[in-house]
């Protein structure tokens, strides 16, 4: 008997499919517990006694797998992303494929790749006001009504240099495809151990992203005059940021293990998701 968790994303199709893989795992003798990819949803129901899933099966698209990950992935339990989303760089195997793919997951024959993570605190005077991890990225930005921020940033101990944006984003290699890559920052391999500096809107023309060692403390200190910044963490949680905040970025000791398809090299998921390379013709 295996311990299963199936997350899945609110909508018809990914509660029909949760549904139909509970029954079937029900049917082969494992436990399974189910749960909605939301912060404020609340569970129906407590957790069996003694229960310790080997397997986390998501069902959506790469956000239902950020949530998983942060809830049930963080120590190492490897996660199963089904994609039932619109790209789904993270969530790399299709629903047709979902019975198969469980079969070897089930039975140890499955492919991991390790994702590492980062750490973040939000330091306000001496008092830490937040402690948390992210899979892709960490975004310090201006809200709604606030002008340009003025946020400082210091690489291992440097002395500080001044981003004037409409703020930063902090991302991890599996990151580097989300936010990142939308704010004109760099595909990276998600297997390399870095973390990018990209700029969202930079008030100068040389700006531009800043690829660092993981090992690299990163600190990003909001100026005393810039008004109305905002911490979003996975594009899934906010918190007010103040003048004088300091946030530090650094190397979680937790990595997330995500199982990949074995048919579908990383550089044929850009190929497919963002259609690189399609209009490349060498010369004869």
């Amino acid at each position: 008997m295996t311990d299963v968790v199936i997350v899945h994303k609110i909508s018809k199709t990914a509660s029909e499919l949760a549904v139909k893989t509970e029954a079937m795992l029900l049917e082969e003798g494992h436990r399974v517990f189910l749960e909605i990819s939301s912060a404020d949803a609340k569970r129906s129901e407590p957790l069996p006694e003694n229960f310790n899933p080997k397997l986390v099966v998501s069902l959506g698209g790469d956000g239902t797998l950020l949530y998983a990950a942060r809830t049930w992935g963080l120590n190492g339990t490897p996660i199963l992303g089904v994609n039932l989303g619109r790209l789904g760089f993270l969530a790399e195997i299709e629903p047709e494929k979902l019975k198969e793919t469980l079969e070897f997951a089930l039975t140890d024959r499955h492919r991991l790749q390790q994702r590492t993570v980062l750490d973040f605190t939000i330091n306000r005077g001496a008092q830490q006001i937040r402690r948390s991890t992210v899979v892709n990225e960490v975004v310090i930005n201006r809200s709604a009504t606030a002008r340009v921020l003025n946020l400082k940033l210091s690489v291992a101990g440097t002395d500080y240099w001044t981003y004037v944006a409409d703020g930063l984003i902090l991302a991890t290699p599996t990151g580097s495809t989300a936010y990142n890559l939308s704010a004109g920052g760099p595909v990276v391999y998600p297997g390399l151990e870095v973390v990018l500096v990209t700029p969202i809107c930079p008030l100068t023309l040389n700006a531009r992203s800043i690829i660092l060692p993981l090992d690299f403390n990163v600190e990003v200190v909001v100026d005393e005059q810039s008004l109305g910044a905002m911490l979003t963490a996975d594009g899934q949680s906010s918190v007010p940021l103040q003048p004088l905040d300091r946030i530090k970025i650094s190397r979680s000791s937790h990595v997330v293990n995500l199982i990949t398809n074995p048919l579908r090299h990383y550089l044929d998921t850009l190929k497919i998701k963002l259609g690189l390379f399609n209009n490349y013709k060498p010369d004869r």
